[in-house]
């Protein structure tokens, strides 16, 4: 048997297998705090419950989204995905989309990414104030817009999360409210785990984009982000979900081994993996564009091709 015959082995004998198991999984979800990314006590109250129902087609009938809305999700957060959804937002745009990158993760990263300042308006304080987006959408890389999620304090993400629980259609109507069209497509970039911003982000999403690493950490989450998406998957018109595996470190045999696990076990659903290039993580640091280098990079290629795929799907 080899190496990779091993891993899969091992890592294909999930808590699915058995009814006390997905019980297990599925209460670990009910169970999971609102947002966990801003470290809030909410209380036991404030969890989603497999039996809700799915809020999307109420958010479709009352707010028309013409967009291309894409969003990026993890189980676990350090996988990369405020990085790639501003690589993506570039090269979305340099292919000849209108992209607007939207940061819906409280813990305000994206703005660093796209080298604005921190001080910016974005979505939090925003909404709390009842006033459109339109006014708070900023320049990004290669002639993209930029929607920040901005400064805002515990009690304001505390209110904020309140709201968007009671209210399933807040990001379907704002969204709508700026008037988008079919050219244009949303990249929103969601905290990790599960939380009401990831809900909202699901309920008008048309691709889904499962970010992963190749390791057991990311592996091992994929029953768990199957089971919080399927609902979705079941809806009319079908959410289209795609995993990526992110930051491909091509030197460490064991990754390229966990890479051949993820394609046994994800088969057409992986839809690409991106290679690491320090160059980018650089570009970033910097808040520069990472796909303005001329040099030859994988990663760049990757990000690109993987541009296309979401273009031709």
């Amino acid at each position: 048997m080899s190496r990779t015959d091993e891993l899969f082995e091992l890592f294909n004998k999930t808590t699915a297998n058995d009814v006390q198991g997905m019980d297990s999984m599925l209460q670990f979800f009910e169970d999971m705090p609102i947002d966990d990314s801003a470290s809030l006590n909410m209380g036991s109250g404030a969890s989603f419950s497999r039996h809700s129902p799915c809020a999307n087609e109420q958010s479709r009938e009352a707010a028309t989204i013409r967009a291309n809305v894409v969003a990026l999700v993890s189980v676990n957060g350090g996988v990369g995905r405020s990085t790639l959804a501003t690589a993506l937002s570039s090269g979305l745009q340099r292919l000849g989309r209108s992209v607007v990158a939207l940061d819906l993760d409280p813990q305000n990263a994206l703005y660093h990414h796209f080298g604005l300042s921190h001080s910016l308006p974005g979505i939090g304080r925003t909404s709390l104030q009842n006033e459109r987006w339109s006014q708070i959408l900023h320049s990004g890389f290669a002639g993209c817009q930029v929607i920040t999620f901005g400064e805002t304090d515990i009690r304001q993400q505390e209110d904020l999360q309140r709201w968007l629980k009671q209210e399933p259609q807040w990001l379907a109507q704002h969204l709508s409210a700026l008037g988008l069209s079919e050219q244009d497509t949303v990249i929103i970039d969601t905290p990790a785990g599960n939380n009401v911003y990831l809900h909202q982000a699901l309920n008008v999403a048309d691709v889904v984009l499962v970010i992963a690493q190749a390791d057991a950490a990311s592996l091992g989450t994929l029953e768990q982000m199957e089971q919080l998406l399927a609902p979705h998957v079941d809806r009319q018109p079908a959410l289209r979900c795609h995993f990526v595996i992110n930051q491909l470190d091509e030197t460490s045999g064991f990754s390229l081994d966990m890479v051949e696990v993820f394609k046994k076990r994800l088969g057409e659903n992986l839809l690409e993996v991106v290679h690491r290039d320090s160059a980018i993580s650089e570009a970033l640091a910097f808040g520069s564009d990472p796909l303005d280098s001329d040099a030859a990079s994988m990663a760049c290629d990757d990000i690109n091709e993987l541009c296309r795929l979401l273009i031709t799907r």
